[in-house]
């Protein structure tokens, strides 16, 4: 359930707690910052993509006595916690316990959904010392949800007649299939795609029910019989002994794009199993974000459909040895720039099973495609990392820039001048990265009596002194990245004579003019006002002074 969920891209804080012990930072981020009054802010990154797992340090209370023990939730249901924690529908929770005064770490972070919405949540701590002393500390959580309404311009079209089996006639297992398949689409760029006709396209299609088992011809090969652009994804159900679902790609064609060919394919199929995955317990059938942890997909329990088809779709699109760059990847690494530039190093994919081998995602702590078994974090409904899509673009994808993939820069701009003694305000804003930004001054000063705001790049202020000032700002990312510097200069002008209403550092009779005027209307520019704190009285007699 959301808390107070609000549209837009910024949130403004109004709720603000004050620490137990007054002064002692609970919870301080990477950048050393005390978070007690600002809170904590989460992305959702655009699309539907496992998101960052920001880490926080936790301090136990001052004059504690140990060894203490400190109990962690959250008010919603898609927030977790890394592991060891337990996620449901009140929320998570996790335990840390502290034989002396040292920090202990933890990560946060939310399950993505599609509404573009911002949310707020709460943290909850709950310190018990070892003279059971108890301390509650309470810490606001912000979301930035980053889903925009932009157009989709890769498509995937699910195809669900030859459907043999009659799993798909159940209109909700059709949406959840269909749903996944427009997950992984929306992350790639259109491409331009040439339009595959009727009839153009020959795709495999597994018997029913004994699908891959069985002597030759084991299936069929199938026309398309709608003309479409993009990928066209054959759904259907099977029944085999292995219990098993599966995906693979049609390989009677690559994609042209301008009538020059791709390394991708134009085709797929995805099977389910109608019993289960690996058991006979049937599926957990919902695509609600907030049930992303009712399933692990493991051995004992209905398996969440959304979660094997999204797996299966995988292989059908990219993770299969029909793909010739996946092939090279399979043999040398996927040693690509763009990958070892995220991972820190480049990945292996296990070529048995086209799977990646021991691969946790950098920033979001799930495990990779084929690895959803691991991971530092609940291992819940399967979702695409980063790290997949960056593979999808090494086998020859071309991913959009989605928000996850725009690096964190400062747009050019300038900043407004001010007056002596008048009160200033502007801010510098950044785009990109994990945006919970920490904004410093790297070098030079701001004029005296402004400051820099670390948490939201603004500065405010009375201006005390005139002259131009040079700064440069420094804003880092919740990414471990060394951040961008901008170079930014502000102007401070003398402030206007008392009574000068057109600021020319005479007051002379036009003013006289100009200030009945502005008074007569109640309004006027910053210069004019500098002569509304005067009485009419007193102005006239400003001016008849020698």
């Amino acid at each position: 359930m959301k808390a107070g969920a609000v549209s837009g891209s910024v949130l403004i804080w109004a709720v603000f707690f004050g620490s137990p012990v007054s002064g002692q930072p609970y919870v301080v981020d990477r950048f050393g910052r005390d978070l007690g009054a600002h809170g904590i802010t989460l992305v959702d990154w655009d699309g539907y993509l496992a998101n960052p797992a920001s880490g926080f340090e936790l301090s136990p209370p001052a004059g504690a006595v140990f060894p203490v023990n400190a109990t962690l939730s959250a008010n919603g249901a898609r927030l977790y916690f890394d592991e060891p924690s337990s996620v449901g529908a009140g929320g998570p929770g996790k335990s840390l316990a502290f034989s002396d005064a040292t920090p202990q770490t933890f990560r946060l972070s939310i399950f993505p959904d599609r509404d573009g919405l911002n949310e707020t949540y709460s943290l909850s701590v709950h310190f018990v010392d070892g003279a059971s002393h108890v301390t509650n500390v309470s810490v606001p959580i912000g979301v930035v949800d980053q889903d925009g309404a932009s157009p989709q311009p890769f498509a995937v079209t699910v195809d669900f007649s030859q459907d043999a089996s009659g799993f798909f006639a159940n209109a909700t297992r059709r949406a959840i299939v269909t749903q996944a398949a427009n997950d992984w689409a929306y992350f790639f760029a259109g491409m331009n795609l040439n339009a595959v006709g009727v009839g153009q396209e020959s795709t495999f299609i597994w018997n029913y029910p004994l699908a891959f088992t069985g002597p030759p011809p084991q299936g069929y090969f199938h026309n398309n019989t709608v003309g479409y652009t993009g990928f066209l994804l054959y759904a259907y159900g099977i029944d085999t002994p292995q219990l098993r679902s599966g995906g693979e790609p049609g390989l009677c064609c690559f994609q042209h794009a301008g009538g020059n060919p791709l390394d991708v394919r134009r085709s797929g199929g995805t099977q389910i199993d109608m019993k289960g995955n690996f058991n006979t317990l049937g599926w957990f059938l919902t695509a609600s974000d907030d049930d992303w942890w009712t399933s692990a997909n493991l051995g004992g329990e209905p398996n969440d459909l959304y979660s094997v088809a999204h797996h299966e779709m995988g292989h059908a699109m990219a993770f299969n040895s029909g793909y010739p760059r996946f092939v090279d990847g399979e043999n040398d690494g996927f040693n690509d720039d763009a990958i070892v530039d995220y991972q820190g190093s480049g990945v292996s994919v296990d070529s048995s099973v086209d799977h990646f081998t021991g691969v946790i995602d950098r920033l979001s702590g799930v495990g990779a495609f084929g690895y959803e078994y691991f991971g530092d974090v609940p291992r819940r409904r399967w979702i695409p990392t980063k790290i997949d899509l960056l593979l999808m673009q090494s086998v020859g994808y071309e991913l959009r820039a989605t928000s996850a993939f725009v690096p964190l820069s400062v747009p050019a701009g300038t900043l407004p001048n001010g007056q002596a003694g008048v009160a200033y305000s502007a801010s510098i804003g950044a785009v990109g990265g994990v945006p919970f930004y920490d904004w410093t001054i790297d070098s030079g000063a701001l004029p005296p009596g402004l400051s820099l705001d670390r948490f939201t790049g603004a500065i405010s202020g009375t201006p005390t002194a005139t002259g131009t000032f040079g700064f440069d700002v420094l804003v880092r990312e919740y990414d471990d990245t060394p951040g961008e510097i901008a170079s930014r200069s502000i102007t401070i002008v003398p402030g206007c004579v008392l009574g000068d209403v057109d600021n020319n550092s005479l007051v002379n009779g036009a003013d006289v003019d100009d200030f009945v005027r502005v008074k007569f209307a109640g309004t006027g520019t910053p210069h004019e006002l500098c002569a509304t704190n005067m009485t009419f009285a007193a102005f006239v007699q400003r001016l008849l002074m020698p």
